[in-house]
């Protein structure tokens, strides 16, 4: 990998994460919660209707996996430096 990339990436990471970090934050206080399994026991109480939640439920889950999964990726790069 060039000294460039290695250098960039991290910086690219960084700014995913708070990219998906904000939607994720929007998707949450939509339904006034602070984890996307929160969506879906809400659905499953019938407190919210299920189309569009669910949709949003799986994309938050999807989100957090992701902002968990860049961090990794972070963490090994500045280990390796």
């Amino acid at each position: 990998m060039s000294t460039y990339v290695e250098e960039v990436t991290p910086i690219i990471l960084i700014r995913e994460i708070i990219d998906e970090k904000r939607e994720l934050r929007r998707i949450l206080s939509k339904y006034k919660v602070k984890e996307p399994e929160e969506i879906e026991e809400m659905i499953k109480k019938g407190e919210i209707p299920e189309h569009p939640s669910y949709e949003d439920f799986l994309s938050a889950l999807a989100l957090k996996k992701n902002i968990e999964e860049m961090r990794k990726a972070i963490s090994r790069m500045i280990e390796e430096i």
